[in-house]
């Protein structure tokens, strides 16, 4: 592995959010923190976030256009010092299957043990007449070089005895 690269990848999407409800989030959700949590356990960085198509996305006439954002946690269960890391366009007329994603600044994309990634609409999308589409959001991770020592609450633990 050469200097500077990042390898492996940690996927974060609906198989392993932390509050596991399985289902995609409609073009028109309401404004607010979605089900989509995700727990860090490792020292990574956010690479990209972005989302996942699950049904055509047809504003029918759009009104106004829906943005999601990923925020970061830094303290477990709180919103105490709640940063957001960047934020994504919930485009008009997507194909199923479409992909959609932003490689974020380098500000708040740092993530330790026990920070929290939240996935938020923070505008919902609108539309003249029956508004339609179905997506999946999804974070990109890629883990960084840490010392134990560095962050508190993250330590290893001795070996259990084997019985």
């Amino acid at each position: 592995m050469q200097y500077g690269t990042h390898d492996p990848i940690y996927i974060l999407g609906e198989s392993n959010q932390e509050n596991v409800t399985g289902v995609d989030l409609a073009l028109e959700v309401a404004t607010g923190d979605t089900t989509f949590t995700w727990q860090i356990y490792w020292p990574c960085f956010v690479y990209a976030f972005g989302y996942l198509v699950s049904v055509a996305f047809d504003y029918n006439t759009q009104i106004v256009e829906g943005i999601v954002a990923l925020d970061k946690r830094i303290t477990f269960g709180s919103d105490t010092g709640r940063v957001e890391v960047c934020r994504l366009d919930l485009e008009d007329a997507l194909a199923i299957g479409s992909v959609r994603y932003i490689f974020p600044n380098r500000t708040n994309v740092n993530c330790d043990p026990g920070d929290t990634l939240i996935c938020e609409v923070v505008t919902a999308g609108t539309g003249g007449g029956a508004i339609a589409g179905d997506w999946v959001p999804f974070v990109l991770a890629a883990p960084r070089a840490e010392v134990v020592g560095n962050i508190t609450g993250w330590s290893q633990s001795a070996l259990a005895q084997v019985v």
